[in-house]
């Protein structure tokens, strides 16, 4: 990959005059662009990385949490930031990749916008299905598919329930018709009422104890530690990969020495046993990635889901 710092560099040295880096960072408040409403998944993780720049860089960090349009403002008002280091963001494979690709309203783009500073957590995805369906394993959910005309739900268009139910369906060769909700949590309430069949989703699990649905499979290598029980999808003979992720950016061109400072204080953070406890509960995994790697699983992403769009015919109008 060409660096992109590279080509900031050489695209004018005029820039310096500019939102330059001070060698004086960090001289006032960090602040930290949030795209959701406080109190949800994305702004509890926030908050902790927060807590964790701050403590290190020795200067307050402020969450301003921006919602609307599924992220997208939030995304935007960050992404127009001044690079100076004095402004980051929170997002996830959402507002990041998946955003880009299928809304026309974004001006931000995937890859050229942002720099990477790191990853935070990973959500694996679950398969969720109405119990009524009398399914309990994957080959008997795709025979189900085959035989049934089947809904499934997601938390909108262009959402990772949505993206995620999709590759599901590609790779077991299945069909069925897809019913957007406004959020997850009205998904998750459709499937147990049996409106909807199934859900593709790391929203699932809140319901993992529910009778009225089985968590049948969660598209992995790996089983998840906090619901050892569910097999993967490789495991049942279905080799499937795909997981969502948060983590904090900051707009291009930003000083890769502010971003290695604001990097480092948050691989200790997640490597600590409080911060795995904490994430664990929540449904995810600690995922410490570098700021490289970072910007590098946003660009495997963007081919990922670039992907599953085109496959599926996904698109914002």
């Amino acid at each position: 990959m060409i660096s992109r710092r590279l080509v900031v560099a050489a695209a004018g040295l005029s820039l310096v005059t500019g939102a330059a880096f001070s060698a004086e960072w960090p001289a006032k408040p960090v602040t930290m662009i949030v795209p959701y409403n406080p109190g949800g998944t994305t702004d509890i993780l926030a908050r902790l990385a927060a807590d964790a720049i701050s403590a290190s860089i020795g200067q307050p960090v402020v969450v301003e949490n921006k919602p609307g349009a599924g992220g997208v403002v939030g995304a935007t008002l960050a992404a127009g930031a001044a690079n100076d280091g004095y402004t980051i963001f929170f997002g996830n494979n959402a507002t990041n990749v998946v955003q880009p690709l299928i809304n026309p309203a974004v001006t931000y783009d995937a890859i050229q916008s942002f720099e990477g500073i790191a990853t935070t957590a990973n959500a694996l995805v679950f398969v969720g299905v109405n119990a009524g369906t009398g399914v309990t394993e994957l080959d008997g959910f795709v025979g189900y598919l085959n035989d049934h005309k089947v809904k499934f739900g997601s938390a909108g268009v262009g959402s990772m329930g949505h993206f995620s139910a999709n590759y599901f369906l590609t790779e077991t060769g299945a069909k069925a018709t897809h019913i957007p909700y406004q959020g997850s949590n009205n998904a998750v309430t459709a499937i147990l009422s049996g409106e909807i069949e199934f859900m593709v989703d790391p929203a699932v699990t809140r319901q993992i104890d529910n009778p009225d649905m089985n968590v049948i499979g969660v598209i992995s290598d790996e089983r998840h530690p906090a619901y050892p029980d569910v097999p993967t999808t490789k495991e049942q003979g279905y080799d499937m990969s795909l997981m969502g992720w948060f983590g904090i950016f900051a707009p291009e061109g930003t000083d890769p020495d502010a971003i290695a400072a604001m990097s480092a204080p948050l691989k200790d953070l997640i490597a600590s046993d409080a911060y795995r406890d904490q994430v664990l509960k929540m449904g995810l995994l600690p995922a410490y990635r570098s700021p490289a790697e970072t910007d590098a699983i946003v660009e495997n992403d963007t081919a990922v889901f670039t992907q599953i769009r085109d496959d599926a015919g996904i698109s914002i109008k």
